[in-house]
């Protein structure tokens, strides 16, 4: 919660201080639409600092979207820790740049962009495909992210490529849920296979695949995998505590195991890290 909520948290608090909202509300939408010309009363533009860059990112004034873009830009938790693992995935991301092609980041999830906003700060010259199933979400996403190299979906991700329902669980736009539908709901899933067919690998290579799908890692990682290991890095988080006794995480745990991949720990999010495509990254720029 930023200070702006929270002062407005406080006022509600009594009824003083709720009659005095009330009266200052007029000044308040005037000083928005002189500062930000453009943006609804609804929605806020934050200014933000990112790994040496200003952004801004739109959004609306709610707990859930706030909490979003502290968990990105002041959490930092799709960032790595500056040891060995960030030198090594810092060096894969150069050779991929090295070799003619561009670093493909998969973000499944994106919600308002906040995460699609921090990775094309972090890792500039890579090209970032964000899938979000909430119309909602995607229309801040897409006002968010259409000046970057990113390639948009409004779909759900899934083992195979299909239509999904989207519920809400009661935890409002930060936890929308994908449910298999027909045809009628509106919405499509696509499969990871599908999708890297649309990105020849002439001219991307994977590099980091991004999961916040609410549980629907589950049948991704019970199914075929061979698609997802060719991400080198693999950050989700798990919904263990979200849907209790559906062992959520486990295919992605014996995914991992099998691979023989090394994990870290950041935040909310498990880092899984294929160490042996990392390390050799560290080869070849060392002789480029």
């Amino acid at each position: 919660m930023n200070l702006q909520a929270e002062t407005v948290a406080a006022l509600n608090t009594t009824s003083v201080g709720r009659i005095i909202r009330r009266a200052a509300r007029p000044a308040v939408h005037l000083a928005r639409q002189v500062l930000h010309p453009g943006v609804p009363p609804q929605l806020q533009l934050t200014r933000l600092n990112c790994n040496g860059q200003r952004t801004a990112i739109l959004h609306r004034r709610t707990f859930a979207d706030y909490s979003v873009i502290r968990q990105c830009f002041e959490d930092r938790q799709y960032d790595l820790p500056r040891r060995a693992h960030c030198i090594m995935i810092d060096n894969l991301y150069q050779q991929i740049l090295a070799s003619g092609r561009q670093p493909l980041i998969v973000d499944c999830g994106s919600n308002i962009g906040a995460s699609v906003l921090w990775f094309a700060s972090r890792y500039p010259r890579a090209h970032v495909l964000a899938i979000e199933p909430a119309p909602d979400n995607f229309e801040l996403l897409r006002r968010n992210c259409a000046h970057l190299d990113a390639d948009l979906h409004l779909a759900g991700i899934a083992s195979e490529d299909g239509f999904a329902s989207l519920i809400d669980p009661g935890e409002g736009s930060l936890a929308y849920r994908t449910i298999p539908a027909g045809p009628e709901s509106g919405l499509p899933t696509f499969s990871l296979p599908t999708l890297l067919k649309q990105k020849s690998p002439a001219t991307y290579t994977p590099f980091l695949l991004k999961l916040d799908i609410e549980g629907a890692e589950k049948p991704l990682f019970d199914g075929d995998c061979s698609t997802i290991a060719q991400f080198p890095i693999i950050i989700m988080e798990p919904h263990d505590w979200f849907l209790p006794g559906q062992a959520t995480s486990l295919g992605f745990f014996r995914f991992h195991a099998q691979a023989g991949r090394e994990l870290l720990i950041q935040h909310e999010n498990i880092v899984s890290i294929d160490c042996r495509a990392a390390a050799g990254a560290i080869g070849q720029v060392a002789h480029t």
